[in-house]
């Protein structure tokens, strides 16, 4: 009778264990199940529990807003201000450093930033594992957008050009042909003339692409700072205080970059060019006042923000990798023959200028580690 009695205890011990384990087990798939996909609560839910001080995020306003302007007036003043007498290879190093300071900042702030974004966690597992490559799409689909807006742009104004100068040939050949007096004079000066209208179209064609390009290279890195700005705007004290030293160089070589540009498009008038670094200049500012203005409400871990700043980010990686290339191999090499050939210690100054592109992109690689 006993031993029946045992048997039964052990069957019932058996029993209960069984149910703790396939509770634990049930456990733990609920647990994965709400862990994957979407990510886990906690990694993609708003943090409300930070030390988060007003006046401080307030204060990086003006501060970024000081260093974007100092950043992006530099180099149109050296350019319009006489009174400075910069050397011209200065201005043409500066212009360089520019360069590289695109190139790292399409890579390494633009592009790998969307990376992060869209292959989120967060993100549904649609969007990140059935194709991994979205954020290398949208800067390819950008780049090569750019590609076509350019090569349709530069043909409508060679197009544009080409017919004003057969105009003004029809106009040469119709004066010659009533028989004006000293026709022979006039022939030669309107034929002259004629030479010099084209070379002066052909300089409208580069001087009208250098202004597209300042159009979009704005719009680029403006979009960028907002984004930028938004992220400042919403991060607690202690990743403030390293975000803003980081933040602050970044938005000064961004405005260099940029304001060499905008010196180089000869644009209509010098307010057309304060507006332009205005811009600029206001941009991630106006980001960090949103974040501020939305820090108990957004989420950056969300669905939404982390779709709209992965593919701005991607968009805009692929327009300014397209400039920044498009400026190495056509600027560039322009800017170096007219600047270093036939001077004394051309090698010298030649390497200057590679020096100077190597030197922005490594500031702000060095930056990207810490944005």
């Amino acid at each position: 009778m006993s031993t029946s009695k045992e048997v039964f205890n052990n069957s019932s011990d058996c029993q209960n264990e069984y149910d703790l384990l396939f509770n634990k087990y049930n456990n733990l798939l609920l647990g994965l199940n709400n862990g994957s996909g979407s990510g886990s609560s906690d990694e993609c839910s708003r943090d409300s529990n930070i030390e988060y001080t007003r006046p401080l995020h307030i204060g990086a306003i003006f501060i970024i807003l000081v260093a974007s302007f100092i950043g992006t007036g530099l180099p149109i003043l050296a350019t319009n201000i006489k009174k400075f007498q910069i050397p011209n290879y200065l201005i043409i190093f500066g212009k360089s450093i520019g360069i590289g300071v695109i190139l790292a900042c399409s890579l390494i702030h633009m592009l790998q930033p969307a990376v992060e974004s869209l292959s989120s966690p967060c993100l549904p597992e649609s969007f990140t594992e059935d194709y991994e490559a979205y954020p290398y799409l949208f800067a390819l689909l950008a780049g090569i957008v750019m590609h076509f807006f350019d090569f349709s742009f530069l043909s409508y104004i060679i197009y544009k050009n080409n017919k004003k100068l057969k105009n003004s040939n029809d106009k040469i050949s119709t004066s010659s042909s009533n028989g004006l007096t000293q026709s022979g004079n006039e022939l030669t000066n309107s034929c002259s003339g004629g030479g010099h209208l084209h070379g002066g179209l052909i300089l409208m064609n580069s001087e009208s692409l250098k202004t597209i390009e300042a159009y979009l290279l704005e719009f680029g890195i403006t979009m960028h700072s907002i984004f930028i700005g938004l992220t400042v705007g919403v991060v607690d004290d202690i990743g403030l205080k390293s975000l803003l030293v980081a933040l602050s160089f970044h938005q000064f070589f961004e405005g260099v970059a940029l304001g060499s540009r905008i010196s180089d498009a000869n644009l209509t008038s010098h307010w057309h060019e304060a507006l332009l670094a205005s811009i600029f200049s206001f941009s991630a500012p106006v980001g960090i006042a949103i974040g501020i203005g939305v820090v108990s409400s957004i989420n950056v871990n969300g669905e939404t923000f982390l779709f709209v700043q992965g593919i701005f980010d991607a968009v805009c990686s692929g327009i300014l990798l397209y400039i920044g290339f498009n400026l190495l191999f056509k600027d560039f090499p322009e800017d170096m023959e007219k600047t270093c050939n036939g001077k004394k210690h051309q090698f010298i100054l030649k390497m200057g200028l590679f020096f100077a592109i190597w030197l922005g992109a490594g500031l702000m690689s060095f930056i990207g580690k810490y944005l």
